[in-house]
């Protein structure tokens, strides 16, 4: 398989959030870093190190995940050269449903490698719903 090079963190996070979608394992590892320091953490679980580990959890979820969508929301991001870090609101739609389910937080963060970025952690958590709403602020940009 020709591992596609993502020339914006924005084109990695697409293949990222369609991969999740269509539950393809593959599409999924070609978006993380080639390197075995990348880590992943599902809503409520354990941490996940290293290529395998990350693999290992994906195949898990696909294997017992239904048919679902997901809509995302930027909340915030962090530029520096070479990295971002992009926080987002998760929408779930599962399965006939027609309302998203609650929202996840996740918070992405790419690297920029020799053939464009690359996902080096993702972690999601459920985001505790009520109360105001979330302050909106801009990027911060670092030099």
């Amino acid at each position: 398989m020709t591992v596609p090079a993502y020339p914006t963190p924005e084109a990695a996070e697409a293949a990222f959030y369609a991969a999740f979608e269509t539950r393809s394992l593959d599409a999924m590892m070609a978006v993380w870093a080639t390197q075995d320091d990348i880590a992943c953490v599902h809503p409520l679980a354990a941490p996940l190190n290293g290529r395998a580990a990350v693999a290992a959890g994906w195949h898990s979820m696909f294997e017992a995940a239904g048919q679902f969508r997901v809509r995302t929301e930027l909340a915030h991001e962090i530029r520096a050269p070479g990295q971002v870090i992009r926080i987002v609101r998760e929408y779930l739609i599962i399965g006939q449903e027609t309302e998203p389910r609650p929202p996840i937080l996740a918070t992405n963060v790419y690297r920029r490698d020799g053939d464009g970025w690359r996902m080096m952690l993702h972690h999601a958590s459920p985001l505790q719903v009520g109360g105001p709403p979330p302050a909106r602020t801009p990027p911060v940009v670092l030099h």
